[in-house]
This record gives structure tokens, C-alpha cells and sequence, in this order.
């Protein structure tokens, strides 16, 4: 038999550096790295394009949103001033509603519902063998100021005092006169205790006309809480005339109107029968002679 031989493959032959080979291999492999470069520039671009469409459209919704604020903003202006608007209407409004009830309803008066407001506030004043009324008319820390008629108090400055009784029920203070004017028979009395006083005169919104309703509140005869009501009849310089009935004891006490308003000082009343013509010393000629200012 002739003896078999196996054929196999010279054996490689590595390029020699700068042959043909050698240059041909190098290129091969610059051409691949700039494939894979390419195709990494392409994976970046590809999912870099999301991102941009993204950015794109947020910056456009913020934009809408912008837009969308300050059409918000513009709207709250216009709110706000229709809220302006509104609010000085509807308190115009109620304004003339007010003054239009009070118009309709001064010359009536709801008895109980004024001497509910002002009855704690209404005392009697004793003077030696005086009697008459008086009322809280100024609160300071610790102190009340009553007001009273000049010849309530008089007794005691016949006899070179100045002190007297205030009483309210079962309750008694001891009063000083610290102001009075004899000429428009007026008189403050400071009582060392914070008690009651009545709402300011009406100057603070409510003047008086004839035929207005008012009610006198005192102590005729020391009969302590007694009421009388009746109208205003007529002004006279520095007076104010009522036939409302006032009797001896009610001088001081106060003459109110629907609205529980001090208008003055009930005084007294004119003749033996008084015949419906009572006569109240005007608070603002209080104010005037014993506060230097307007009351109110």
C-alpha cells in the first residue's frame, strides 16, 4: 500500500509592518471604528430626540400656563374692583334703608324696648331735701360722671357742700359735684364707681324734629323707673318743649328718643297743671357749658 499523507495549510505568515497587508488591516479597522462611531452617534441622536420633543413641549406648556396666569391675574383685578363696587352699593344701600326706617319710624316709639336700654343707667339724686333724677353720662377708669339739673344739687351748695346721694334700686353712692353751670341749670356729679352711662346725644346722627316721639324717664315724687312719653313740641333757644308729662323729681333725668338718644335734660314744666308744657334743657348746651365741646 503507498502511505497515506495529510496535506494541511501553510502556516500563516504575519504581515510585516508597512506591507501591503499591514495597510490593508489598519484601514479595515479604522473603517470599522468609524461604523461603530457612526451607529453610537446614531443611538445618542435617536434617543436624544425625545428629550428635545420633551423640552420642546414643556417649555410650550409652560408658556400656556404663563399665558393662562396672567389672564388669572387680570380676572382677580376685575373681581376685585366689581367686589369694590359691589360692597359700596350694597352699603349705600343699607344706608338708605336705614335712614329711611329711621324717617319712617322716629315719631314712634317702642316704650319697653327704650327703657330696656336706658333704665340701668338712670338714678336719683338726693340733695339735702332735694330730690330730682340724673344719668350715666361719662365712664372714665374707675368713675362715673351723672348729669343732673343745676337746682337738684343746689341745697348742698347753700350749705357749703358739694356731695349727694345717687341711688339706683337698692344701690347708693356717694356723689361729688364737680362742674356745674347755675345760668343753664346743668350739673356733673362724679360718683367713684364704673356704672352705666346712655348712648351719645343725638348729634351723632339722629337730630330731633318737632313731632318726633320721646320718652322722659325719672324719679317724680322719689317713684323711682317711672316713664312718660309724648312728642317734641317745639325748640326754643337753648330748650327743648315736650308735652310729654314731667313732674317734680324727674328734673335731671333724661328726655330720649326712639333710639334710646339723650336729647336733653328734663327740667320742668310750665303752670300749676303743666297743661302739656314741659320743658328739657337741650345736652348740647350742657356740652357747651361744662365740656367746652360738642356732645356726641
Amino acid at each position: 500500500m503507498q502511505p497515506e499523507y495529510q496535506l494541511s495549510s501553510p502556516p500563516a505568515v504575519a504581515a510585516k509592518p508597512g506591507s501591503p497587508a499591514a495597510a490593508a488591516a489598519g484601514v479595515d479597522l479604522n473603517r470599522r471604528l468609524a461604523i461603530w462611531a457612526v451607529v453610537v452617534a446614531l443611538v445618542a441622536f435617536i434617543a436624544l430626540v425625545p428629550t428635545v420633543v420633551t423640552g420642546r413641549s414643556l417649555r410650550g406648556q409652560v408658556q400656556e400656563l404663563t399665558s393662562d396666569l396672567r389672564a388669572m391675574k387680570d380676572r382677580l383685578v376685575v373681581v376685585e374692583l366689581e367686589r369694590d363696587s359691589l360692597r359700596e352699593s350694597v352699603s349705600t344701600d343699607v344706608a338708605d334703608v336705614r335712614a329711611e326706617v329711621a324717617d319712617r319710624f322716629r315719631d314712634v316709639i317702642d316704650s319697653s324696648a327704650v327703657i330696656e336700654r336706658i333704665e340701668g343707667a338712670v338714678f336719683t339724686v338726693r340733695s339735702g331735701w332735694g330730690q330730682g333724677s340724673g344719668f350715666g353720662f361719662l365712664s372714665f377708669e374707675g368713675e362715673t360722671w351723672i348729669a343732673t339739673n343745676y337746682h337738684v344739687i343746689d341745697d348742698a351748695f347753700r350749705k357749703n357742700r358739694h356731695t349727694v346721694l345717687v341711688m339706683h334700686g337698692d344701690s347708693m353712692w356717694k356723689g361729688t359735684v364737680v362742674r356745674s353751670d347755675e345760668y343753664s341749670d346743668v350739673a356733673l356729679v362724679k360718683v367713684n364707681a364704673r356704672l352705666p352711662v346712655l348712648t351719645s346725644a343725638y348729634e351723632a346722627g339722629h337730630p330731633p324734629a318737632v313731632g318726633d316721639a320721646v320718652l322722659a324717664y325719672g324719679s317724680p315724687h322719689g317713684l323711682e323707673g317711672t316713664a312718660t312719653v309724648g312728642i317734641v313740641s317745639a325748640f326754643r333757644t337753648g330748650w327743648i318743649q315736650t308735652d310729654a308729662p314731667i313732674n317734680p323729681g324727674n328734673s335731671g333725668g333724661p328726655l330720649v328718643n326712639t333710639f334710646g338718644e339723650v336729647l336733653g335734660l328734663t327740667t320742668g314744666q310750665y303752670g300749676i297743671d303743666g297743661g302739656g308744657l314741659g320743658f328739657v334743657v337741650d345736652i348740647r348746651r350742657l356740652c357747651a357749658s361744662l365740656l367746652r365741646e360738642k356732645c356726641g
